[in-house]
């Protein structure tokens, strides 16, 4: 069962017996467990009929006897395992006896109960008791939501909130958040603390509006230097530089800054190759492999170079990559010359 599955399954009010939860979307795991809680226990039933076991506290006796308790006034118990460990006896975690003790809770829960655990690591589905879970339960990874889907989520976030934010304010939105950079390391809960910042800064109107996304949104490198590349693009040389300068105030090591320019102009060259072509922005962005609204924007500043533009510029960061590695000048000196040449 994926997410979307699990979700749409408790829309509907069906709860199962068994869950394992683990990824690293801690969010959407809470989001998940918090709408079983509501379906299965009302608040009132919520002391006599609900067990949160914590990793501080966990023993599979423990976790055996709650949910082997009959359910008070209520249809049906919920066992709440958090930050589950399945390691081997000997490391932190379950030991290899609470595992063939919970390998036999699992084979037999009683209908009245539901027991969830979460886990923030990838569990090994090749042990046996994974394989038991699996088999009688369901297992769901909350992993980074895919571009489509990320887009719908952020919207839906800033509806829920009372703000309405255009198409296009809301991919610059998107881009800015980072949060389907490769290897970013991001995660929703940090993008939903960017969406309530920006909510608080608009208090008063309904709409958001781009500037409200430039003064606010936490900017990753990669956007830095988007931003770098587009005032090359629009000749402001003196904003450039003074990105540069942010870069290096930041502790940015200045080869990876040259590194993510130089890319930024290669997958420019390659979008202005295939809009020329006459591919479509989605069909740009399953070539370069970025969501679409990253490849609408490397589109749109790919206008503003001509084709030889983009060819000379990305020999001139070759050139001053070999000036910085042979020790020839200063890495940051290097970069201030490129930028300024181009």
């Amino acid at each position: 069962m994926d997410m979307t599955e699990l979700f749409n399954s408790l829309k509907r009010g069906e709860v199962g017996k068994l869950y394992l939860f683990y990824g690293p979307e801690g969010l959407l795991i809470r989001e998940a467990v918090n709408r079983i809680k509501e379906i299965l226990i009302p608040p009132s039933a919520e002391q006599l009929n609900l067990t949160v076991i914590d990793s501080s506290d966990m023993a599979a006796q423990k976790i055996v006897n709650a949910v082997e308790t009959l359910p008070f006034m209520n249809e049906r118990r919920l066992v709440i395992v958090n930050n589950a460990v399945f390691t081997p006896a000997g490391k932190r975690g379950f030991t290899q006896a609470d595992m063939e003790m919970l390998e036999t809770c699992f084979r037999s829960l009683p209908d009245y109960s539901c027991l969830v655990i979460t886990s923030k690591a990838s569990p090994d589905m090749r042990t046996r008791l994974m394989k038991t879970l699996k088999s009688v339960g369901e297992v769901v990874e909350f992993g980074t939501l895919k571009p489509a889907l990320f887009e719908k989520w952020v919207a839906k976030r800033f509806k829920a909130a009372g703000k309405t934010i255009s198409p296009t304010v809301l991919n610059r939105f998107l881009v800015l958040s980072g949060y389907l950079e490769r290897d970013s390391g991001k995660t929703l809960d940090g993008v939903a603390n960017e969406i309530g910042k920006v909510v608080e800064y608009c208090e008063g109107r309904n709409e958001v509006r781009q500037e409200d996304i430039e003064a606010l949104a936490t900017e990753n490198l990669s956007m830095n230097i988007f931003s770098l590349v587009d005032s090359v693009g629009s000749r402001n040389i003196p904003k450039a530089i003074e990105l540069l300068e942010e870069m290096k105030r930041g502790g940015e090591p200045p080869v990876r800054v040259l590194f993510m320019v130089a890319r930024q102009f290669r997958l420019l060259l390659q979008a202005s190759i295939y809009k020329d072509m006459g591919y479509s922005g989605g069909a740009v962005a399953s070539k370069l492999q970025v969501p679409p609204f990253v490849a609408g924007s490397l589109m749109r500043q790919a206008g503003k170079f001509t084709r030889e533009e983009l060819k000379e510029k990305l020999k001139e960061c070759g050139e001053a990559d070999a000036r910085i590695k042979s020790g020839r000048i200063d890495p940051w000196l290097a970069l201030e010359l490129l930028i300024a040449g181009l």
